[in-house]
């Protein structure tokens, strides 16, 4: 996506939806300004044309990522149709669509008009563990951390509960790696930090290709991420599943 336009990313798998989101606001140099996450339900077409249309802040475009897309009215997709060729000049417009589309929808209808990615599901292998979100951290799972995050929605935790739990891996992956730095055994580790010496092992072992400064910048950003769902910049589901991906997806990035 070069420029800006209307495109529809369809199907199940969630986790590669999300990195393509990244790498789009990547790509197209996309500020924190200018990125908009909307929830379709209760959308009217004038405020979804308002932010669509609205001329970016500091970025070329402004990227605007609707949730949910398939919660859209006639009425909105009807607007984007319409002004897509003005919206192309403002904004890269993203409908998010997890599940499968009746032939009525209006989105099934309007599909041939805007750019489509088909996004397959694929399997997820979560653990039935209570630490079945951390084991998926620790391991880079992307598709398992997100299995393991609507699980403990489902179950009803807060979104913030569950950021809580993530800040609090990474806490833990910090705390280890500064004491690795320093040359500390993992028997000083483990009796300073509360761990047992296979925790300290284990751990040593998730954070062997990330740097201590890649890993506090993650941290920083979820205690950041914590302060926009507190004070609805973001939606809070959405947030917290673009959390995991990004923390799992660090764990690739070499020390």
């Amino acid at each position: 996506m070069a420029d800006g336009g209307v495109r529809l990313f369809s199907g199940p798998d969630r986790p590669h939806k999300l990195e393509r989101v990244r790498e789009l606001t990547r790509t197209l140099g996309i500020q924190p300004l200018d990125h908009h996450t909307l929830d379709a339900a209760g959308l009217r077409p004038a405020e979804l044309l308002a932010v669509c249309r609205q001329r970016p802040a500091v970025s070329c475009l402004r990227l605007v990522i609707v949730d949910e897309a398939h919660r859209l009215g006639g009425d909105c997709v009807s607007a984007l149709l319409e002004h897509a060729g003005a919206i192309c000049e403002t904004a890269a417009v993203i409908l998010l669509v997890d599940t499968e589309l009746s032939a009525r929808h209006p989105l099934a209808h309007a599909a041939g008009g805007m750019t489509t990615e088909r996004f397959a599901d694929r399997p997820a292998g979560v653990p039935s563990r209570p630490f079945a979100l951390t084991d998926a951290l620790g391991a880079g799972d992307a598709p398992g951390a997100l299995a393991a995050v609507r699980e403990q929605l489902l179950s009803g935790r807060e979104p913030t509960e569950i950021l809580a739990l993530v800040a609090w891996q990474v806490q833990r992956w910090v705390a280890v790696k500064r004491w690795t730095a320093s040359g500390a055994t993992d028997e000083r580790i483990s009796a300073s930090a509360g761990m047992k010496p296979w925790q300290v092992g284990r751990i040593r072992a998730e954070v062997s290709q990330r740097s201590l400064a890649s890993l506090q910048d993650t941290l920083q950003r979820c205690w950041r991420l914590d302060a926009d769902m507190k004070s609805g910049r973001a939606i809070p589901e959405l947030a917290i599943e673009q959390c995991v991906v990004d923390v799992c997806g660090g764990l690739s990035r070499p020390a």
